[in-house]
């Protein structure tokens, strides 16, 4: 009877690792200029690219493609030239199909009476959708907390967390190209300015 008990134990066990939410990891580990240390609960990703999606998070002891919250990070650089399309913006459309994320153009920046949704998606997404900006010239960080379940205020604190860590660390990008700019310039160039 013992050895039986055990047995169940053991199986109850096993069937219960094997029937979890897996865990996905990235074969290729892709890194944007803006690297951000992640809250934590939460597993974090970041793709190549200027302009469209550049990182998502999720939460831990889930996958990205079957959690029901996840953060999108999307970057916007309005001193490059744009592409037709934002760039790894698949992932977000398997989320979101209807939402659409766009480039925003400068009247829509200038513009106090649009929303965030309305500069940068061009349809809804059907979930709840927390949104934040965030600009540091010539850079704009565009923050999607989406989810089909409530959003906690940990949640919530997270993201803001999130959109701190991003203006940081793009700050600490531009004063590292400015302070290499001006080290790399011959003597007498800099005594003119």
């Amino acid at each position: 009877m013992k050895r039986l008990c055990l047995f169940f134990i053991i199986f109850s066990l096993i069937n219960d690792e094997l029937s979890s939410n897996p865990i996905e990891t990235p074969e290729l580990d892709e890194r944007n200029k803006f690297v951000i240390q992640a809250p934590p609960e939460w597993a974090y990703r970041t793709f190549q690219g200027e302009n469209g999606l550049i990182g998502v998070l999720w939460p831990f002891r889930t996958s990205f493609n079957l959690s029901d919250t996840v953060i999108f990070v999307f970057l916007q650089n309005t001193d490059s030239q744009l592409p037709n399309n934002p760039e790894n913006i698949n992932l977000f459309t398997e989320k979101c199909p209807k939402a659409n994320f766009k480039f925003a153009k400068s009247k829509d920046l200038n513009d106090p009476t649009k929303s965030i949704e309305e500069t940068y998606f061009s349809g809804r997404c059907g979930r709840t959708m927390v949104l934040f900006e965030e600009r540091v010239r010539p850079y704009n960080v565009i923050i999607s907390l989406i989810s089909s379940k409530y959003i906690s205020k940990q949640q919530l604190a997270d993201v803001k967390e999130i959109v701190s860590s991003y203006k940081a660390e793009i700050e600490k990008y531009i004063k590292n190209n400015e302070t290499e700019e001006s080290s790399e310039k011959p003597p007498e160039e800099q005594n003119d300015t």
